[in-house]
């Protein structure tokens, strides 16, 4: 398990409990792996609960609207 995927795994759970997080994963930003935080819309609100990093891994927040299960 890479150091990002750790990282995601201690802090998922905890993310998915801020009101309008609707997922996590792993993708790139500026050439470096990064956690992704996909968002039902983007709020101010939403912005200010969310953290800039995580344990060093940069966290990049994404706008997906809501998942729905196929």
């Amino acid at each position: 398990m890479t150091v990002v995927e750790e990282v995601k795994r201690r802090h998922e759970a905890d993310l998915l409990k801020t009101p309008g997080v609707v997922g996590v994963g792993i993708g790139r930003k500026e050439g470096r792996e990064c956690i992704r935080i996909y968002v039902s819309k983007e709020t101010p609100k939403i912005l200010e609960a969310l953290p800039r990093s995580l344990e060093d891994v940069p966290v990049e927040v994404v706008v997906s609207g809501l998942f729905k299960a196929r």
